[in-house]
Formats: structure tokens, C-alpha cells, sequence
């Protein structure tokens, strides 16, 4: 019988094999993938923990300059009398209420300083909540005493 290198016989024991060509056995490749798919799955929840508080963040920031938008069109009041204003502006209910706090008469001016406290309020829907947002300033405006 002729023999080639690559035919052995069966009865032979398997020739040994160098330090260093193991390989990994398929406990090892088990393993190895099991810790890998725990590490993406942590790492996918933070990402998506990021993105969320993200787009809280922005949610706020919009809303604040909403406020901040009819805050100033609301101190554009020149008689500042006092009540309660609503609207709609896009995703954003606001409430404006105009109170006021003291007034000053001169006593030789026909003039008289209002002050009056100027608070709205924010409301909008995200991720199935309610979010509020308030802001309030202090104005002043002189009005001509008749």
C-alpha cells in the first residue's frame, strides 16, 4: 500500500500538534459571542437613553424660546391691565396672566408708574407626558393719569 502525506491510518494515534495552533473550542466561541451580545446591548441602551434625553433637551430649549416669544409680545402691552390671555402656537398651549403689583403717582406729573407681573404658562405633550414650562418677568410702563 502506497501512503501519501495526506492519507493516514486510522489506527494511529493524531500527531501532535504545536503550542501555539489550538484554536478555540466551540465553548470558548459561545462564550466569547454571549459577552459580545451582553456589551451591544448595553451600549444600544445608552445610546438610546442619549438620544432621548437629547430630544428632551430640545424639546425644552424650543419651548423656552415659545415663552420667551410671548413674553415679549405680552410686554408689548402698553396699558398692562390685568387678565388672563390663552392661545395656541404649533404643539405649544400657553397661558399669559397680567398682575398687577403696585403703581407709583408722581405728585406733580400727570403721569403714574404701573408694575405689573407678567408669568406664562407653557404646556406641551412629549413622549406621551404632559411637560409644563413657566417664565415670569416684571414690567413697568407709565401710563398718563386722565
Amino acid at each position: 500500500m502506497i501512503r501519501t502525506a495526506f492519507t493516514r491510518n486510522p489506527r494511529q494515534a493524531p500527531a501532535p500538534r504545536s503550542p501555539g495552533s489550538e484554536g478555540f473550542s466551540l465553548l470558548e466561541v459561545l462564550v466569547a459571542t454571549t459577552i459580545m451580545g451582553l456589551v451591544l446591548v448595553v451600549l444600544l441602551q445608552v445610546l438610546t437613553s442619549a438620544l432621548r434625553a437629547q430630544k428632551t433637551s430640545w424639546g425644552y430649549t424650543q419651548a423656552v424660546l415659545m415663552a420667551e416669544k410671548v413674553l415679549q409680545e405680552n410686554c408689548e402691552i402698553n396699558t398692562l391691565a390685568e387678565g388672563t390671555y390663552q392661545g395656541r402656537d404649533g404643539r405649544y398651549d400657553y397661558v399669559v396672566r397680567v398682575t398687577p403689583q403696585y403703581q407709583l403717582a408722581e405728585p406733580f406729573a400727570d403721569m403714574r408708574v404701573l408694575c405689573s407681573l407678567i408669568r406664562v404658562t407653557l404646556t406641551w405633550q412629549e413622549w406621551g407626558r404632559l411637560k409644563t414650562l413657566e417664565l415670569q418677568t416684571i414690567r413697568t410702563a407709565a401710563q398718563k393719569v386722565l
